[in-house]
């Protein structure tokens, strides 16, 4: 088990900043995904976790120890990529025992390791097999198996279901996390995909051009966006203006079109402010119109089965994304009452 402190870390590539200073600390055992769209970095810091890239600054210790000039090879870590990187000439139980033999361990417990790892992957009975007569799905299971063997202090996965259909991204969502959960090992995930950043991680690291936007638990990430980068990256959102009405004991009352809803006082927001909320689809009621709320019309309906998802102009000028279970259904044109909770009403700043 080790815990990976990443201080001021930057990597700069002539003019351009890749990876920004940023800095944070991933704990024993701790699951934690970098999330982002392309090009913000994630990658690259994962490189340098590796040892794959040199970082321009910064540091990056392994319980304490800066690891920044010891090579790739003895920085003692597991790693996945997105492309499985077997070896196609060499069958499963060739592909598990080629990191062994580069540290030398002895023949038998070589056999115990790899019979033990495939196991716990669930393709015991398949060494003999070459890359090519397994399914993506089953790579993937070779590709983590290789990356356990050889029992690193740390698994940095890049990306890895990027190549595999949506059923099976899912399946393989949970059947790594349950494997990360029964090793117990220190773990840091490169993904852009929403889904699995929330569904895998302990914590997830937001990142945009290079620096960390947001570092928090799944929910407080989806919750609580702390910019406008985040609340539109993570999953779907609607943006809601405000007012704010006032400002007492440290506490801020802000109007908007489904009443008021309170939040902790931010520096440089003041009474007559006008501000942004964030609201998640899902937190959003609809009723009958003249129920409590704001009035509205549906302008557009589609259905996907366990939810259905409705488009909604407030007569306030407004437009709502809204999902709910399709118990109560509204058809397109119906005038609908809206209703929204104050405490799901997340201040993220002033408007913009």
């Amino acid at each position: 088990m080790t815990v990976v402190r990443i201080e001021s870390l930057s990597k700069v590539y002539g003019a351009v900043r890749a990876v920004d200073r940023i800095s944070v600390e991933i704990g024993d055992g701790e699951f934690i995904s970098l999330l982002g769209p392309s090009g913000c970095g994630k990658t690259t810091t994962l490189k340098m976790i590796a040892g794959f890239e040199e970082a321009s600054e910064g540091a990056i210790r392994f319980d304490g120890a800066d690891v920044v000039r010891v090579p790739a090879e003895k920085r003692d870590i597991g790693m996945v990529f997105q492309n499985y990187a077997l070896f196609p000439h060499m069958t499963v139980d060739q592909n598990l025992a080629f990191g062994l033999e580069m540290r030398r361990v002895p023949r038998a417990e070589m056999r115990s390791r790899i019979d033990r790892v495939l196991e716990m992957v669930q393709l015991s009975g398949f060494s003999g097999r070459y890359p090519s007569q397994l399914s993506g799905g089953q790579q993937q299971r070779v590709a983590l198996a290789r990356a356990l063997v050889i029992e690193p202090r740390i698994l940095l996965l890049d990306e890895p279901l990027a190549n595999l259909d949506a059923k099976l991204r899912e399946e393989m969502r949970v059947f790594i996390r349950d494997l990360q959960r029964r090793v117990g090992i220190t773990t840091v995930y490169v993904t852009h995909d929403q889904a699995e950043a929330m569904t895998m991680s302990d914590r997830v690291v937001v990142m945009f051009g290079g620096r960390i936007a947001q570092v928090g638990a799944p929910a407080d990430i989806y919750e609580r966006p702390q910019n406008l980068d985040v609340a539109r990256f993570v999953g779907q959102v609607n943006l809601v203006s405000g007012t704010v009405a006032s400002a007492d004991d440290g506490t801020l009352a802000i109007d908007t079109a489904f009443g008021r809803a309170a939040a902790p006082a931010r520096d440089g927001l003041h009474p007559g402010q006008a501000v942004t909320l964030s609201l998640r689809p899902e937190a959003i009621g609809l009723g009958a119109p003249g129920k409590a709320g704001a009035p509205g019309r549906v302008e557009a309906r589609y259905y996907s089965g366990s939810l259905i998802d409705y488009r909604v102009a407030l007569d306030g000028g407004e437009t709502l994304h809204v999902q709910s279970f399709p118990t109560v259904a509204f058809a397109e044109g119906d005038r609908v009452s809206v209703h929204a909770p104050a405490d799901r009403l997340w201040l993220i700043g002033a408007a913009q």
